[in-house]
């Protein structure tokens, strides 16, 4: 696994571990504190997942990064 594939794996694990703190402590009446930890969890994988992803090359360009000749 290549570098890349890691990141967007962790970022979006973070995400979906945010979320699920956020609402199973927002569903069961848990203290504000953990409502708060969820939800910092889950924009800081959406902040890591927009950081991976503007990262990534431009498809219009190809694997050699040159014009692959379409309009």
């Amino acid at each position: 696994m290549n570098r890349t594939t890691v990141a967007l794996a962790t970022a979006f694990g973070a995400v979906v571990l945010g979320l699920a703190v956020l609402l199973g402590s927002e569903a069961v009446g848990a203290s504000e504190s953990f409502v708060v930890v969820g939800g910092v969890v889950a924009l800081a994988g959406v902040g890591v997942l927009t950081g991976v992803v503007m990262r990534l090359p431009d498809p219009a360009e190809g694997e050699h990064g040159g014009d692959s000749g379409h309009a």
